[in-house]
């Protein structure tokens, strides 16, 4: 059982896992995806009937229907999917500051009422680079709607995951009419754990730079999938085998750089192949899957 579901259930969240949803249970609903790659999202909800290819081509989605995004990650292959962008590490306050637009759709109790009001949104919204008008969205197309709140597996290796696991837990106590499906298996077994108080928010981490967001994917080589931008705050304009350097470690990987038009700013992925330990490339104290990096030509 993750660090992040640990949290949660020791909080009395109460969630839903993937694998036990009823096929088609998730269509007609507003859908936020959170916490995981677009792609990583599109296989498992496929799987459940909800094809997000389906959104440009078919009546299948009814127009009131909305499918929003929450990533760091500039890329999003499904233009019906409203993609919001925030800051690299920010998702601790980035699901607080959820809670609160939630929170000023809906109201709540004295519990939500007291942590809401310990938040300061507008610096907290400002220092994620996400808009309280976004948030607001989100929310007003939640209370209009039957919704649900996909979780991935990215905030499993965040350096706040018990808070995060926290506020969550408040997120689905508070707001009942709100689903959340984390994409991981269901826990065999759950051990009694002690309900603990959300702590204070810290302050973001600074991602500046060159930033990699490490995946896995059957390759035969490791692969840097870039923007035209990162390319050129790298100095490496040319495709071909780099040398990628984690700043924090100071482990290297060798590459290969491969421009995605389609991806934009300073973010890219770091593909990793399966028959590599995904393990080797993350930091003892720090194994969260976003990276600065530094990059440069092969000797």
């Amino acid at each position: 059982m993750s660090a992040l579901i640990e949290s949660f259930l020791a909080n009395d969240g109460k969630a839903k896992f993937i694998e036990s949803i009823e096929q088609n249970a998730l269509k007609g609903k507003n859908i936020l995806l959170l916490g995981g790659f677009i792609e990583e999202f599109a296989r498992a909800l496929k799987q459940q009937g909800v094809n997000f290819s389906s959104l440009e081509s078919q009546n299948e989605f009814k127009d009131s229907i909305q499918v929003f995004l929450l990533h760091p990650l500039n890329l999003n292959s499904y233009p019906k999917i409203l993609h919001f962008l925030y800051e690299v590490g920010s998702e601790e306050a980035i699901i607080a500051l959820l809670v609160s637009a939630f929170y000023s759709v809906y109201g709540g109790d004295l519990e939500l009422k007291t942590f809401v009001e310990s938040l300061d949104v507008g610096n907290l919204a400002s220092e994620c680079n996400l808009s309280e008008e976004e948030l607001e969205q989100i929310a007003r197309s939640f209370k209009s709607q039957k919704s649900m709140i996909v979780v991935g597996k990215d905030l499993n290796t965040h350096k706040r995951v018990h808070n995060i696991g926290k506020i969550l837990a408040l997120l689905a106590r508070a707001f009942s009419q709100i689903e959340i499906i984390f994409l991981e298996s269901a826990p065999k077994e759950v051990t009694a754990r002690k309900k603990m108080p959300i702590e204070t928010l810290e302050g973001l981490e600074c991602y500046n730079g060159l930033v990699a967001y490490l995946q896995n994917k059957p390759l035969e080589e490791p692969i840097l999938e870039v923007s035209k931008q990162f390319s050129q705050v790298g100095k490496i304009q040319e495709e071909g085998k780099i040398e990628v350097q984690f700043l924090e470690s100071q482990k290297t990987i060798q590459a290969k750089l491969h421009k995605n038009m389609e991806l934009k700013g300073m973010v890219g992925i770091l593909w990793i192949p399966l028959a590599l330990d995904f393990k080797d490339f993350l930091d003892l104290n720090n194994g969260f899957c976003y990276k600065q990096v530094k990059i440069s030509k092969v000797a």
